[in-house]
């Protein structure tokens, strides 16, 4: 899934659950959610991995921009337990961070390979559902998301 839509899953997460959960329950299952969501059918292309990197030098810095946006609205908001909301957002994006020495790699010299670590190849293979026609779904998702999340926090 793109970065927004984990940010958006976290902190609508924390958002709804900060006032019956612990943070130190909050944040490692925010963590986790990123995982869950990978496992969904989403936007990428799996068959056509240059191509989905290539895309990925607009697109990441766009979607990276949205996301931030989003944790800046909630700091500007500062509902009840912002921190945590902002911290589960965060946690959510975060195991994609991973990923950064891949896009180097292909920047540099066109390798499209899949790191052979364990999380990377964990990470790789629970995300089956990468489809182009996913953008539909990730679209919808973040409407949802953001509708819901904005309702809570402001």
């Amino acid at each position: 899934m793109i970065a927004t839509n984990h940010v958006t899953t976290g902190a609508l997460f924390a958002a709804v659950t900060v006032s019956v959960l612990p943070w130190w329950v909050i944040l490692p299952v925010a963590f986790l959610l990123h995982f869950v969501l990978d496992s969904l059918p989403h936007y990428g292309d799996l068959k056509h991995p240059d191509k989905a990197l290539h895309r990925l030098r607009w697109f990441l810095p766009l979607d990276a921009t949205i996301a931030l946006i989003v944790l800046a609205g909630i700091f500007i908001l500062r509902p009840d337990s912002w921190p945590i909301i902002v911290a589960a957002g965060v946690l959510c994006a975060s195991p994609d961070l991973w990923s950064v020495t891949r896009y180097i790699r292909f920047v540099g010299s066109g390798d499209t390979s899949i790191s052979k670590d364990w999380f990377s190849q964990f990470h790789h293979n629970i995300q089956w559902g990468e489809r182009p026609w996913g953008i539909w779904i990730e679209g919808v998702w973040l409407v949802v998301t953001l509708s819901v999340l904005w309702q809570i926090i402001s």
